[in-house]
């Protein structure tokens, strides 16, 4: 893999020993062997290079694409902190799943590379930053559609379970319904990676259930991992990147709380301006009627979603299956659906009596299925 940043060391071999002759007058003075050390200026970030390259290799080979198709279009040494780095520019062969890509990628850098950060610019191109330092800019070439399978008529509708993270259990249950249900994981939570291993596993939509200010701060309090109106754009971003690095997985993001900061058009344009630059979707919870999600999705170019029903702030199961019935009638009306839910016992014993009972005539999809508003 010379072409991917590795480099073969070889020890140069040590000019010949020139040795005094032996006289009876003097006795040769032989000093002890030393190992001759050749070395070469270590580069951290060279290092960490090689470790995404790996992360590359691992996930062609998970997706089955073959490596001899792998173009290395450039390598150009640059440096950073005085010392050298190898920036390479890939050209992929037809990629037939680019989301299933990126995800599969996120995943593999997260566990070399936490820090890393994957770019993407929504149509052919990724990119991969290390430090701040763009390392590797990936060509994607999608696959032509030569024969388009017609989208399914009819209405549609989408269950997203927010506030993953803590009751593994519950998580289990909802994962083996007959119902494909997206989930969205709290980034800090106490089992988010063993919940975020089980949402991937049993291929169900994985999003950032996102924590953002609520109008009742301080007093109502999100988490030290949210969102606040009073972060700078940079601020925000910062706060973006480390959650995201807790998920790398996910295909997108929605609002925890943030009845506030949704609210707020400053603030909400820069997270989905770097929502968008992660190759992310958006779906607005709707806590507030004040939203300017929709507004600001346009504006930045990320596919938005929205809220239509909360499923569950009456925990009693009848009265969850009386809002499906109702997400069901709204998904008849205009076309489509989303209903959000949550990790409870009596969400979980409804889902189960509706996927038995519910209306057949409305396809249950999972929310990236849904075309965007």
């Amino acid at each position: 893999m010379a072409g991917l940043g590795w480099k073969l060391l070889t020890a140069k071999t040590p000019p010949p020993q020139v040795i005094a002759p032996v006289t009876e007058e003097r006795a040769p003075q032989v000093e002890p062997q030393r190992d001759k050390v050749y070395e070469e200026a270590a580069s951290d970030l060279e290092d960490r290079v090689k470790q995404a390259d790996l992360a590359i290799i691992e996930t062609m080979r998970d997706l089955d694409i073959k490596m001899h198709d792998l173009e290395l279009v450039d390598v150009e040494l640059r440096r950073f902190e005085d010392r050298g780095y190898h920036y390479q520019v890939l050209q992929f062969p037809k990629v037939s799943d680019r989301g299933r890509f990126l995800v599969t990628l996120r995943k593999k850098l997260y566990k070399r590379l936490p820090d890393a950060t994957l770019l993407d610019n929504g149509d052919t191109e990724a990119a991969v930053e290390i430090d701040g330092q763009r390392t590797h800019l990936l060509l994607l070439e999608a696959t032509p559609q030569i024969i388009a399978l017609p989208e399914a008529k009819g209405p549609k509708l989408a269950v997203v379970i927010d506030d993953v993270g803590e009751n593994y259990g519950l998580l289990r249950g909802l994962a083996a319904l007959d119902i494909p249900l997206s989930f969205a994981v709290w980034p800090n939570a106490s089992h988010t990676r063993e919940c975020v291993d089980l949402i991937t596993k049993t291929h169900h939509d994985l999003l950032i259930h996102f924590p953002m200010e609520p109008m009742g701060y301080p007093a109502v309090k999100p988490g030290d991992d949210a969102l606040f109106v009073s972060m700078s754009d940079d601020e925000v971003r910062q706060r973006i990147g480390d959650n995201l690095r807790r998920i790398p997985e996910a295909i997108g993001v929605n609002n925890h709380m943030g009845s506030r900061f949704t609210a707020n058009a400053r603030g909400m344009r820069a997270a989905l301006t770097e929502f968008r630059r992660h190759g992310l979707f958006f779906l607005d919870s709707l806590t507030s009627g004040k939203s300017v999600g929709r507004a600001t999705a346009k504006d930045v170019g990320i596919p938005f979603y929205e809220r239509d029903t909360f499923l569950d702030n009456v925990k009693d199961v009848n009265a969850i299956v009386l809002q499906l019935r109702k997400t069901e009638r709204v998904a008849k009306r205009k076309g489509w659906a989303i209903a959000i839910g949550h990790p409870y016992r009596e969400t979980l014993a409804a889902l189960k009596q509706w996927q038995t009972s519910r209306d057949q005539s409305i396809q249950v999809i999972s929310l990236s299925k849904l075309r965007p508003e």
